[in-house]
């Protein structure tokens, strides 16, 4: 596949808004030399398969000419509280690093943001950038990410270090979801200004890619849910569980008010699974004469679904014997390596012991853990 095709697959539409700037990459794609890419992540709870979109993301950039960086953001995860700094290492450099290099490539680098965000430069750059960007302007770029909270300091803080993370990692594109987009924008702005820092200056390019919605009708994927999202270490009868109880309804109903896909099973074909696997075989509705259909594209998938050739039933199943499959090899891994998974058990229990989750949700977590370490509480 062409660098550009591969750089562009599932960058969220239209390009004109969540690609900045089309003509930035082209140029950067054409020079060549291995430029730095990457995404931020808060290293605080399993990973699900709305991490997947950017892992793979990472993936295609590395055979695209780049060398993929996965932040590990662990003084933001410590920003939002959402657990101990050393359990939050522990957990990065152990089921975060396995699951990357596993599921996206080897050749990921996996960076700790402690090891350069309390550096005496970096400190000096972000007191350096407080100066220079209003409270609103940094609140305006948190707001989709902290969701209508009342702002702490803590989250103006936020942005102007993902913004400083760009520079001090020397990255050309940076990758988000749509949610990352102001983040980006406002590093653009302040990196074009003649604001003065230590860490060399540039503007960076971004791209965004689409946000995968949540298994339960309305809701996101999140990792404190465990009934909203498919982990990837949940076994193989908790996966069809939750996809068989998942939101997946008729055509009609698989958009928001906005055009905004909101169907799971329809969105995990569009951006994790098609762009990879196909052509693929579904069954045939009995309605429309039974037998198999063969899908070729995202587009041809709809139409079917649209006009009744696929039943929901079906999609669901085939989706869930997809990332079972997808995840077997991580299971393996988990199961021979439990160690591997137990620090992300004891983030979990630190998150339940401050009631980030409620009961429910921790039995449910629970069920995830017990076959790699038994019947823990």
């Amino acid at each position: 596949m062409d660098p550009i095709e591969l750089v562009l697959r599932n960058v969220a539409e239209p390009q004109e808004e969540f690609v900045m700037t089309i003509d930035e990459i082209e140029g950067i794609v054409k020079e060549g030399g291995r430029p730095n890419t990457y995404v931020g992540y808060e290293p605080s709870g399993p990973i699900h398969v709305g991490t997947l979109i950017t892992i793979y993301k990472l993936r295609d950039m590395i055979e695209a000419g780049f060398h993929s960086i996965a932040l590990m953001a662990d003084i933001h995860a410590i920003l939002n509280l959402k657990g101990p700094q050393d359990v939050i290492k522990e957990v990065s450099m152990t089921y975060w690093k396995t699951v990357f290099h596993e599921l996206g490539s080897p050749e990921i680098e996996i960076v700790l943001g402690s090891d350069f965000e309390l550096s005496e430069d970096y400190v000096m750059d972000l007191l350096t950038l407080s100066q220079k960007v209003t409270v609103n302007r940094a609140w305006r770029a948190m707001t989709i990410i902290a969701r209508g909270k009342d702002p702490m300091v803590s989250h103006i803080v936020y942005p102007l270090m993902q913004a400083l993370d760009i520079l001090y990692l020397g990255v050309k594109v940076a990758i988000g979801g749509t949610d990352q987009r102001k983040i980006h924008a406002l590093a653009r702005d302040v990196f074009s200004s003649p604001v003065q820092l230590r860490v060399e200056k540039y503007v960076p390019s971004a791209i965004h890619l689409p946000l995968i919605p949540g298994l339960e009708k309305g809701g996101k994927m999140s990792s404190s849910v465990p009934k909203s999202h498919i982990a990837v270490h949940d076994p193989p009868e908790i996966i069809a569980s939750k996809v068989k109880a998942a939101f997946c309804p008729p055509w009609n109903e698989s958009f928001d008010e906005e055009g905004r896909l909101i169907n799971p099973m329809l969105a995990a074909m569009k951006y994790l699974i098609l762009p990879w696997k196909s052509p693929v075989k579904l069954p045939r509705s009995r309605s429309r004469g039974g037998g198999e259909i063969e899908i070729n594209s995202y587009e041809e998938l709809e139409r079917a679904y649209r006009e009744g050739e696929i039943h929901p039933l079906d999609l669901k199943h085939f989706v869930a014997e997809h990332f079972i499959n997808e995840f077997k090899g991580l299971r393996e891994k988990f199961m021979s390596d439990p160690d591997l998974l137990r620090p992300l058990y004891e983030l979990q229990k630190w998150q339940k012991e401050k009631g980030l989750f409620g009961e429910k949700e921790w039995k449910d977590a629970l069920e995830s853990y017990k076959p790699y370490l038994g019947d823990v509480s």
